[in-house]
């Protein structure tokens, strides 16, 4: 079974799977260009045992054209953030040993390269193949506890049909997207084509876009991250907005900011939890208000528990193994639970409030990264001792970070500029700290680790 042949199987070639500014796009146009890629790539990968293709892409109808030509030719999709630096790109690519790289110029050209590599083909390629890989994306970069998440084609369709149990997408949907597709496909881009919706996208992030390109396309459905409620809940009117699910996820939204969007817009955010190992296990509704904090009960084929007050997760489409080190769903999973690393609590009536996290991932603007990765950067630097990037709440992107380093000699600091432009070099730019604060000492823990706040 391929998933991308089955999706232009099922779907009306006549209705719009893309609504953008000005214009439309059908699913018999993103089926041509979609095979049109198919086409090219094959040449380049048919005696490949498992080629693994990733794609470099600005967000709309070009990237799920793409995403589904490499798909349809057989190769494992592998996302490619285009807020990657350099040497951020150039790991994730020998990381996952790609083959081939699919980049869209913005002067709109299909480039097709095939890197070269230093190293030889990992031993992790002959057990891939014999998963059939469909996707491989890394939670968050290529370092710290990053991880490439493996699934196969079997597996994301189950993933899409345990989602959309509470979801409902149908063709008469039309979900208006604003998260990176680079970090949100699998359970989101893929269940809304798998059934005949559409997609829209507005022209920009901002408010007063998300709003005209909502009332253009009369959009029922938003998939957003705290900071775009955020913004929005600053507008002064909702009208001609006919959201019938508003769903929040990549981290908590407030009560007041639901309140404040139920206000406007007549209907109170959804809070779910979307995880790339299991897929979207919870979701608060229909009745959010209730238990505004909540990302609600598990979906009807998941099943939820605490253990040392740590949340676990059971049921369909969690990943088929960890890249590198290589592990299969049967080494990852505790007869069949997924460990979350979130602290949680669950009521009398089964409804889940996470308090925490066990891993220090930080979160800003439906992006994630672990702040070992920025630390790793600012201690290269011969004035740092050593470092501690931590998150601070920000009203419009709900996280960002921000560094305390400890100097080697305190009458010498070195430049904060020099430092930032350290980090710049290396990294993505959500990643770059907002401030950064000098430091007497950072608190370890006994053991030498440094303490998370």
């Amino acid at each position: 079974m391929n998933i991308a042949e089955e999706i232009f199987k099922k779907a009306n070639p006549a209705a719009v799977v893309v609504f953008h500014d000005g214009g439309a796009t059908t699913y018999t146009e993103l089926d041509k260009k979609s095979a049109a890629l198919a086409a090219r790539l094959r040449p380049l990968i048919e005696r490949l045992p498992c080629p693994r293709i990733g794609l470099l892409c600005a967000d709309g109808a070009d990237y799920i054209a793409h995403a589904l030509g490499i798909l349809r030719a057989g190769g494992c999709f592998v996302p490619i953030a285009s807020e990657l630096s350099f040497p951020e790109r150039e790991r994730l690519i020998e990381e996952v040993h790609l083959d081939v790289l699919v980049k869209h110029t913005p002067s709109d050209r299909l480039l097709l390269e095939v890197p070269s590599h230093s190293s030889p083909p990992p031993d992790w390629i002959k057990p891939l193949a014999e998963i059939r890989p469909a996707f491989i994306r890394f939670t968050s970069g290529t370092t710290g506890d990053s991880k490439g998440i493996v699934l196969s084609h079997e597996t994301l369709l189950e993933r899409i049909k345990a989602a959309n149990e509470g979801l409902g997408i149908s063709p008469s949907d039309r979900i208006l997207w604003v998260l990176p597709m680079s970090h949100h496909f699998a359970v989101s881009i893929m269940l809304y084509l798998w059934h005949g919706a559409g997609i829209v996208f507005p022209r920009s992030n901002l408010p007063g876009d998300i709003l005209e390109a909502s009332k253009r396309s009369r959009a029922t459905v938003i998939y957003a991250a705290p900071f775009h409620y955020e913004m929005l809940a600053g507008c002064q009117s909702g009208g001609g907005i006919a959201w019938r699910l508003a769903v929040a996820t990549t981290a908590a939204l407030t009560p007041a900011t639901a309140c404040k969007i139920s206000e406007i817009f007549g209907i109170f955010p959804s809070q779910a939890l979307g995880i790339i190992e299991v897929g979207l296990p919870c979701l608060n509704f229909p009745s959010p208000e209730n238990q505004p904090a909540s990302i609600g009960r598990p979906q009807p084929s998941f099943e939820a528990k605490l253990k040392e007050n740590q949340l676990f997760l059971r049921g369909p489409g969690c990943l088929d193994a960890y890249l590198s080190p290589w592990r299969l769903r049967a080494e990852i999973l505790d007869d069949g639970w997924f460990a979350t690393g979130d602290i949680a609590e669950i009521d009398a009536g089964g409804y889940i409030t996470l308090l925490g996290r066990t891993s220090t991932a930080i979160s800003i603007g439906g992006m994630k990264f672990f702040p070992d990765e920025v630390e790793a950067i600012l201690n290269t630097h011969p004035a740092i001792q050593l470092s501690r990037v931590l998150a601070r709440r920000h009203p419009d992107f709900g996280m960002v970070p921000v560094a305390e380093v400890v100097i080697t000699n305190a009458a010498e600091p070195p430049p904060r500029l020099e430092l930032l432009k350290l980090c710049r070099a290396a990294l993505s730019a959500y990643k770059v700290p907002v401030e950064i604060r000098f430091v007497d000492e950072i608190p370890l823990t006994p053991t030498g680790k440094i303490k998370r706040l």
